[in-house]
């Protein structure tokens, strides 16, 4: 009898589990060429390149991106994506997912899925269905009913899952924590959290289907970068670095930036999910995201915690100055209002400060002892060790799902322009049944991809 790869991964690990996995997967050790996993690569530009850099000690067995020409010649001056595509001459290359699965669903332990925002949910629910472990991009999902499917299909099928908000993997988030539960800031009331990275494509000065259609380029497979959306002429103001501004795709600046800057406040406070969103925007164009918006959220009392109030600033404005002096971060970050004082935790939590800066030196030696593990190597590495490990990676749906519900909510009210009063047991807007329609996508799936 022979005895196989797939076969030594699936027995090496009987003997008891922190995870039941549909297909259990040995303790890590020295990676070997026999222990890789065999992943896939959904969306192999932007943040797919990523994955490809952080995975050259897996096995990267299939790529598929609707434009190969984009995905297989990067820009000359990425030579280090070009030298980690080459690392992996043998891998397939798809246009559809669907297709992939179906020829090579039996050589595919994991996949990773670095697509637009409105694509997240048929392709991770089909690599779910097909029991594969999944790293899924932030926001998780375009919408709140999608979030709560998935994580709902994820954790019946056991699968290991990481949503890419890299911050929760970063040091700045777990200080803030720490310091936060040490009580260094007493009880904290108030967030403000925000982001002024100037980037094309997350509002549209115009209305994008008024021009005259435009002819795709030969090696984009419109048809499938569409998906489940509406079918639409094609214009490449809409579909190439453009598409977060319009919300059949994306979720705008909020959609991409708010998992990043809201998530030390969620993690450090333990926020659950908001009782209400109130938005308040400059006029947006049909069917795209204004250029500028303020969030309120609200979150009721915890035990043993006042109420927290939390803020969004993007588009050109900031929060109000914390301390004199004090500087903001154009790719953003969040500041923490406590009884006791103010915290600054950075872009993508990678570092967290004490306010005024003064407070920050006279504690030095004094601060909360460091309790919270580490992770090395970055969300990714964590994904796959806990893939092989049978635990849990920092921002694994359960944790993942509530936070994209924030941020989401948030996209809802700005789409909804007003104030939303949330029933999060029953997941319905309570005071405006217009803004339902938010809830979920806001469209019709078109039929054919699995959802």
């Amino acid at each position: 009898m022979s005895f196989t790869r797939r076969d030594f991964i699936r027995t090496a690990s009987i003997g008891g589990s922190v995870l039941i996995l549909p297909r259990g997967l040995r303790a890590q050790g020295v990676i070997s060429p026999n222990a890789r996993l065999q992943l896939a690569v959904i969306g192999a530009g932007g943040r797919g390149r990523t994955a490809l850099n952080a995975l050259q000690d897996e096995q990267i067995v299939a790529f598929c991106d609707v434009d190969h020409a984009r995905a297989r010649e990067p820009h000359p001056q990425e030579k280090k994506v070009k030298n980690a595509l080459n690392r992996f001459p043998d891998a397939k290359w798809f246009h559809d997912y669907r297709v992939m699965f179906e020829r090579m669903a039996d050589q595919i332990d994991a996949v990773v899925i670095s697509v637009p925002d409105h694509m997240h949910f048929a392709i991770a629910m089909t690599a779910i269905k097909h029991g594969k472990h999944v790293y899924v991009e932030k926001p998780l999902c375009h919408c709140v009913t999608e979030v709560r499917a998935l994580h709902a299909a994820a954790r019946k099928a056991g699968v290991v899952t990481q949503m890419g908000n890299q911050g929760r993997a970063a040091e700045g988030i777990r200080l803030a924590r720490e310091w936060v539960q040490a009580g260094l800031l007493g009880h904290v009331h108030t967030v403000h959290a925000w982001t002024n990275r100037s980037m094309g494509g997350y509002s549209h000065p115009a209305d994008v289907d008024a021009a005259p259609p435009e002819s795709p380029p030969s090696s984009l497979h419109y048809d499938l970068w569409l998906g489940v959306a509406p079918e639409r002429p094609y214009r490449k103001i809409r579909s190439h670095g453009s598409w977060r501004g319009c919300a059949e795709y994306g979720g705008g600046t909020l959609g991409d930036w708010g998992c990043h800057q809201m998530d030390a406040a969620f993690y450090a406070l333990d926020l659950g999910l908001p009782i209400s969103v109130e938005a308040a925007t400059t006029e947006p164009k049909k069917n795209t995201f204004p250029v500028t918006i303020t969030l309120t959220y609200r979150f009721a009392a915890r035990p043993n915690r006042p109420p927290v109030e939390l803020k969004w600033f993007d588009g050109g404005l900031l929060p109000p100055q914390p301390v004199d002096g004090f500087k903001f971060d154009a790719n953003g970050g969040s500041i923490f209002y406590g009884e006791k004082g103010i915290m600054w935790v950075n872009s993508h939590s990678a570092s967290a400060r004490l306010l005024p800066e003064k407070w920050m030196q006279d504690m030095r030696g004094a601060l909360p002892p460091k309790t919270i593990p580490r992770v090395t190597g970055g969300p990714h590495i964590e994904w796959v060790n806990a893939i092989r490990n049978r635990t849990r990676c920092g921002s694994d749906f359960d944790y993942a799902a509530p936070l994209a519900e924030i941020v989401l909510l948030g996209v809802a009210a700005v789409r909804a322009r007003t104030r939303l009063e949330w029933d999060a047991k029953n997941a319905r807007v309570t005071n405006h049944a217009f803004a339902n329609q938010f809830i979920g996508p806001g469209f019709q799936y078109r039929p054919g991809w699995g959802v």
